[in-house]
């Protein structure tokens, strides 16, 4: 299967789900890129100003049998093209919806009038929430559920020494955030803890980092890897935010609010993670610090759940049986893993 995925280059991006999608995408596919940071982009031919150009440079001889653009969000909360002309395209077209909150706050009619102006097939949504709000639209029937996912080259098990009894690195635990109310919440209860090794620090920003820049990326996942229990939280919302999986891919002891579509994601409690709420965290990381051996089966069982179905290649593979099912021109172009 040909893919063109539009977009600006994103590996040194804080947020590495979205590249490890394409670095899944690109070990299956015949995918080409256009974006700022991709190799030729703004130089000659790839000086494109629309998706008609960008199509013909890019596939010169076949035109894709997909187009995946992740730059759709203007702001939050409005859904513009970067460039013109998508909707004159005939190959099949795919969007993905991360940050859908605001969006479905102040302009609810956005995403179907997106849908239907630019002729989208398929709209993948790191949340299952979006199926639910824009069900009786348009979208409604081209909205799938696409949970983010991880590259194991940055996120595994590092064999590091486990140096802290717990760890919570994330937006909101020193820097109140409305969304996440619990965090802080959770963060000053550690804080006053004496007797435990707690791995914590600012966040390192919303921004593009470099390689070196520490907790990000490969550096994020050996301090994850340091420590015996690791916490995420999913907000007011419930999301199951990409920390759900580099924490569990990073061989820690996942506690973690249930998230909304815990079951489909494959976590159960006690089992590859555990649940906690900000009234039982403590008793939670003080039972499991009891019974180390437990602990350990535990991470590793998660640890084993996310390298198998949650890794930047299965869902890639899910990406192209989703792809399918809507009929791809030439499905026989694709590559073996």
């Amino acid at each position: 299967m040909r893919l063109l995925i539009q977009g600006p280059r994103l590996d040194n991006y804080l947020a590495k789900c979205h590249e490890a999608l394409r670095t899944g995408l690109a070990a299956i596919f015949d995918t080409r890129f256009f974006g700022k940071g991709y190799a030729g982009y703004g130089i000659g031919k790839f000086r494109c100003h629309d998706f008609p150009s960008i199509v013909r440079n890019l596939f010169p001889d076949n035109a894709p049998d997909w187009i995946f653009t992740q730059n759709i969000q203007k702001s939050p909360w409005e859904l513009v093209p970067r460039y013109p002309g998508l909707e004159k395209i005939s190959a099949k077209k795919a969007i993905l919806l991360a940050d859908y909150w605001l969006l479905a706050e102040k302009n609810l009619e956005g995403l179907p009038r997106f849908v239907e102006t630019y002729d989208i097939d398929l709209v993948f949504s790191y949340f299952p929430q979006p199926l639910e709000i824009w069900a009786q639209t348009i979208a409604g029937p081209k909205l799938r559920y696409l949970p983010p996912t991880f590259n194991p080259q940055l996120f595994n098990d590092w064999g590091m020494p486990k140096i802290y009894d717990i760890g919570f690195l994330a937006a909101g635990t020193v820097d109140p955030v409305k969304y996440y109310p619990e965090r802080q919440h959770i963060h000053q209860v550690l804080m006053a803890q004496k007797d435990l090794h707690y791995l914590w620090a600012p966040h390192p920003g919303w921004k593009h980092h470099g390689k070196n820049a520490p907790l990000v990326g490969k550096r994020f996942s050996r301090s994850i890897n340091s420590c015996k229990m690791f916490i995420t939280t999913g907000g007011i919302w419930g999301n199951a935010n990409p920390k759900y999986f580099e924490i569990l891919a990073s061989r820690s002891l996942l506690l973690a609010e249930e998230p909304v579509g815990a079951e489909k994601l494959g976590l159960l409690d006690g089992v590859n993670y555990v649940k906690i709420s900000q009234e039982d965290v403590l008793d939670k990381i003080h039972y499991y610090l009891e019974h180390e051996d437990l602990a350990v089966e535990i991470a590793t069982k998660g640890f084993e759940l996310v390298m198998t179905r949650h890794n930047c290649y299965a869902r890639a593979a899910e990406f192209f049986m989703t792809c399918l099912d809507e009929g791809v021109p030439n499905a026989a172009g694709r590559k073996t893993a």
